[in-house]
């Protein structure tokens, strides 16, 4: 159990940052200092992990492990074929492969709820989607020509920018926790006590400040690979997008879904408006080079594919494996 929880501590979060503090770790790589961007990023972790904690009676994952009918069980014989799942996400990340990790993770615990997971995904895909598609296209795109065509180097930006920035990407930032720390804790039993959940949150800024001084790792090719995303403000409303998707889902349902089905949802959305405004308008955006669209968005589909696949080989098999090794 305690090494599942420092694999995916570390996997779970190296994977999902893609969608989270991507764009934050993006344009502000030679912008400010890795120490305050830690600083940051671990201050609003401690306050969301110990007021879920405080809010649902000891649970760390905010409710989302223990949703009556949907529950996701801590097994009665933890064997090592549980560690599998975190090791997965590993391997998917270095390659850069953006995978599910709510898949690949959650369901190998109970993988009666796939269908349940499928479904919630695909509609938090749907719904992304539909919103970057419009908000680009209706009026958006305006702002990313002009982010193109701007001169102005990054200390003339308006200082409203640079506060927007953070606070969209600590609005995102909280919501993907209360979305995905069930991907992390499901490997802890439900309820905790105040020092467990101290101890459990220091490993997490621990990987935290890891994940930052690495600049965000692989996964990062996935996002630079879109139009106009390191700049800073560009990031801001991606990043407030996203924050505002997650958590509409969240009133919706307290059932866990893929974040990345999501995030590649409002990605793939965005893309889409701004080269079909690019054709209209005769202008070409700051990274027009980095492919055609069916290229951009084919590749992201793939991997996502895969990670589709892997996850659910692993829940189909980790089941009878589990039995196999307790007789």
């Amino acid at each position: 159990m305690a090494i599942g929880f420092l694999l995916a501590a570390y996997s779970v979060v190296a994977n999902d940052s893609l969608q989270t503090l991507g764009t934050y770790l993006s344009s502000n790589r030679q912008r400010t200092s890795k120490l305050v961007q830690m600083a940051f990023v671990c201050g609003i972790t401690i306050i969301v992990l110990l007021l879920g904690w405080f809010l649902n009676g000891g649970d760390p994952a905010w409710g989302r492990l223990t949703v009556p009918g949907r529950e996701f069980p801590l097994p009665e014989d933890f064997s090592w074929v549980y560690v599998l799942p975190p090791i997965a996400v590993l391997v998917l990340t270095q390659w850069g492969a953006p995978v599910s990790t709510s898949f690949l993770v959650l369901s190998s615990f109970k993988p009666g709820n796939i269908d349940k997971l499928i479904t919630s995904s695909f509609c938090g895909y749907c719904l992304a989607f539909v919103f970057g598609l419009a908000a680009y296209g209706l009026g958006m795109w305006l702002l990313e020509r002009r982010v193109y065509r701007s001169t102005l180097e990054d200390h003339n930006l308006s200082r409203v920018w640079y506060l927007l920035q953070w606070c969209s990407t600590g609005f995102l930032w909280s919501m993907w926790l209360v979305q995905d720390l069930a991907n992390i804790f499901v490997f802890l039993p439900r309820t905790m006590n105040l020092f467990s959940m101290l101890f459990c949150t220091l490993i997490l800024c621990v990987g935290l400040c890891f994940l930052v001084a690495n600049g965000g790792g692989p996964i990062q090719s996935v996002l630079r690979s879109k139009t106009n995303t390191s700049d800073l403000r560009s990031a801001t409303v991606i990043d407030f997008f996203f924050g505002l998707c997650l958590l509409y889902r969240a009133f919706l349902s307290t059932f866990p879904l893929s974040t990345t089905w999501v995030f590649l949802g409002l990605l793939g959305g965005r893309e889409i408006a701004l080269r079909i405004k690019e054709q209209e308008f005769e202008y070409v955006f700051a990274n027009h080079a980095s492919g055609s669209l069916s290229k951009v968005l084919g590749n992201d589909l793939f991997k996502a594919f895969i990670g589709l696949v892997v996850s659910l080989l692993i829940a189909i098999v980790i089941q009878p494996l589990a039995s196999f090794i307790g007789s």
